[in-house]
């Protein structure tokens, strides 16, 4: 404890700048070994794992993303973090949209692979003898070629609008986030007392987004700033809800582009390759024919390609969705256990050695026996409030050293990590009364001869401090006035 800052309260000096959180509270229970602390580790360690399967999810989300877009497909079902409820089985489906709508890619895969079925068992015919269907199916094509292109400019347009309703909610999202924020700042200085004026003068109407002319500043609130906070907090969960279909709508949009754009690549190659096969010799096989074949078993495998990758990651996710809610499982139960029996025991003995030095020191701000010792802090409370408010600077100083000596002792009894070392720099603060002091130095040396070594720096009277020594085991050095304890070593 030492003299400048040591003083001013139980636990006064306790250096934060490692970043050890409850730092406090951490060092009591490593002090005790406590098996709070134990606990509290694991406590942490679980959170860690949580976090980082929540990492993995959102990386594994993402690749599935990826995935899929590239290959036309939607995944629904899939949420950005993991939790409890979620079931592959029940909530994940594979869509893509087959020009007559949006079907399951089993199906879709399935109703490919037939129709590669049903090529695969007609024999190729020569070019002379398909040249008329080759015909037909090219003017057909060209038609489709022409309608397709129409769709597609419309469903790009579309996905635009799409994008730009999407960063439209964002921008608004953003906006609401910063004016809740402003409002929290002047809800907190307001109530930490602040009298200034706490309304903001608008130069854009906080609705709209649209500038206000001269005259139209909005100086006053019509609500108070808990309501208008409450009011901005349902509107952000509005907007964000608003957010997220937004970005459903753009999948889907993107979605569809890609299937038009696939269908209108197909198309051309097959009128590329109609048109190579009617002015090559008739006595040829069909190459249009061969070509449809081939591009639609690349599509099939390409699709069943997708379909294993997705699936493949899924079954990853819900590998991690269990190891996860186990984790919660295990968090629950730690963070709603109590202090064991032998934590009890000890901070009992803690209170018990606390008291009964506050007695002996002559404390009378009030009854010692009043005095408990919390749970949570593990520091002097009474009446369920930290100790300092109601008491005199003596009294105070008094608690300081109990405190002190309630950890070394409880420590060494129960075989803590206490290093058995006290070091006071003037411990007479306050002017504490002689008997005070005196019991003190009594409680010194009874843990000195317990194996402990407390070590005192003062500047009492010699004469008095032997006085008050007399009897009990220590050791005493006096310095002279002028001349320093640690000095320079010379050569």
């Amino acid at each position: 404890m030492e003299q400048k800052h040591g003083w001013s309260g139980v636990q006064a000096r306790i250096p934060t700048y490692l970043g050890i959180q409850d730092v406090s509270k951490r060092s009591a229970e490593f002090i005790l070994a406590l098996d709070a602390m134990d606990m509290v580790l694991e406590t942490q360690r679980v959170e860690s794992a949580i976090s980082l399967i929540e990492a993995d999810w959102k990386g594994v989300e993402r690749g599935i993303s990826d995935v899929a877009s590239r290959a036309g497909v939607i995944v629904r079902g899939i949420p950005k973090k993991p939790n409890s409820s979620w079931r592959r089985e029940d909530l994940v489906g594979l869509e893509v949209d087959s020009g007559s709508g949006w079907t399951s890619l089993d199906e879709e895969i399935d109703r490919l692979a037939r129709d590669l079925d049903s090529q695969q068992v007609r024999p190729i015919t020569s070019i002379g003898e398909a040249a008329n269907e080759i015909e037909d199916t090219l003017s057909q094509n060209q038609d489709k070629v022409t309608q397709l292109s129409f769709v597609l400019a419309s469903a790009i347009e579309d996905s635009e609008q799409a994008n730009k309703q999407r960063r439209s909610l964002e921008l608004r999202i953003e906006a609401l986030e910063e004016d809740l924020r402003k409002h929290k700042d002047a809800l907190l200085l307001q109530r930490l007392g602040s009298s200034d004026s706490l309304a903001t003068s608008y130069e854009i109407c906080p609705t709209c987004g649209q500038s206000l002319p001269d005259g139209f500043e909005i100086t006053d609130y019509p609500l108070t700033i808990e309501d208008n906070i409450a009011h901005l907090e349902k509107e952000l969960g509005t907007f964000r809800s608003m957010s997220l279909d937004a970005a459903r709508a753009v999948e889907v949009s993107q979605a569809r582009v890609y299937r038009l754009r696939e269908e209108l690549e197909d198309l051309r190659t097959a009128i590329r390759s109609q048109k190579d096969a009617l002015i090559s010799p008739n006595s040829l096989p069909d190459a249009a024919a061969l070509a449809d074949r081939v591009r639609l078993e690349a599509k099939v495998n390409a699709l069943r390609a997708v379909r294993d990758s997705i699936e493949s990651s899924i079954d990853e996710l819900d590998s991690l969705a269990a190891t996860w809610r186990r984790n919660k499982e295990i968090l629950t139960a730690l963070k709603g256990r109590e202090l064991t029996a032998s934590d009890d025991t000890k901070i009992r003995s803690l209170r018990t050695s606390l008291v009964s030095q506050l007695e002996a020191y002559g404390f009378r701000s009030l009854v010692p026996h009043s005095i408990d010792i919390s749970k949570k802090t593990y520091r002097p409370i009474h009446e369920g409030f930290d100790l300092g408010f109601d008491l005199s600077a003596s009294d105070m100083i008094r608690v300081i050293w109990a405190y002190l000596f309630s950890f070394m002792e409880v420590s060494r009894e129960y075989r803590g990590n206490h290093p058995q070392v006290l070091i006071f720099d003037e411990p007479r603060q306050q002017e504490a009364a002689r008997p005070s002091f005196q019991q003190l130095l009594s409680r010194a040396a009874m843990n000195g001869a317990a194996g402990s070594q407390i070590i005192f720096a003062t500047s009492e009277e010699e004469e008095d401090l032997a006085s008050m020594l007399a009897g009990l085991p220590h050791q005493i050095r006096s310095i002279p006035r002028g001349e320093k304890l640690i000095k320079p070593r010379t050569a």
